[in-house]
């Protein structure tokens, strides 16, 4: 009986690991722009362009710009009524309507309880992901009520980035990829080696590493390689089963399409 629930295990692994995703290109769409963010789930384009934020519908075009915070470290597009816009220079986060108007700002460093920012994204109930640089942990701050909530135990290792849904926060640091839910439990750790940029929609985060990509799912468990095409990726956006990658002057918009070898 051993052997048979060990040849079905075999077989279950051999099947994942000849698994890879394709890309099937559906349209390029024209865009000069310093930065390319994403695509809302209302099909609408959000860019960086001399360091304003634009949000391209088919009818319209805001903006939002504010030159005294400094440079736009990011944009999180998770909920298209509050996008949360993190400028580092300045330690504040600014959330915006879907008409780019200002609701909230946050001084991170300016309000009690005085804080080190490095990062924020959006999470649940009025609160945000951030990586507090001087304790090295990832928290959940509520802008609402100005409480903070630390998660993680203090890293000894070099912050890159976290890319965030409600109920759950992927931290890239120079060493290790972790998966951290709304509670701070840690569910599950890989190498970070080579990973360059990353993309998350739902449970399934996008990689760009070594120059190759990979399709991340089931908390880190699952790995699927992505036949790239031949272009070079500045920017890169997952929206459910669409890849979008920005080569400079071209958004690239794909269908993820799983297949066998």
């Amino acid at each position: 009986m051993r052997h048979i629930v060990f040849l079905l295990i075999l077989c279950n692994f051999n099947a994942f690991a000849q698994s890879e995703i394709l890309l099937n290109a559906l349209e390029k769409i024209p865009l000069k722009a310093d930065r390319f963010i994403g695509i809302d789930n209302y099909g609408d384009l959000y860019f960086i362009k001399n360091r304003t934020l634009f949000k391209q519908t088919k009818i319209e075009t805001f903006q939002f710009k504010d030159f005294q915070l400094g440079t736009v470290g990011s944009v999180d597009l998770l909920n298209p009524l509050k996008i949360t816009v993190f400028f580092p220079d300045y330690q504040t986060a600014v959330i915006l309507d879907n008409k780019l108007n200002e609701v909230n700002r946050i001084s991170f460093a300016m309000e009690p309880p005085f804080l080190n920012i490095k990062n924020a994204t959006t999470a649940n109930d009025n609160r945000l992901w951030t990586f507090n640089e001087d304790n090295q942990q990832l928290e959940l701050y509520n802008y609402r009520e100005k409480t903070n909530q630390q998660l993680s135990r203090p890293l000894a290792e070099t912050y890159n980035t976290h890319k965030s849904n409600f109920n759950f926060c992927y931290l890239l640091t120079d060493k290790n990829l972790r998966l951290f839910n709304i509670y701070g439990s840690l569910l599950s750790s890989m190498s970070a080696e080579g990973i360059q940029k990353m993309s998350l929609s739902n449970d399934k985060l996008v990689a760009l590493r070594n120059n190759s990509m990979v399709l991340l799912s089931e908390n880190l468990s699952k790995e699927e390689s992505i036949k790239m095409p031949d272009l070079p990726v500045k920017d890169l956006y997952l929206s459910d089963e669409f890849l979008y990658i920005y080569d400079g002057e071209m958004i690239h918009k794909m269908k993820l399409t799983q297949t066998k070898k």
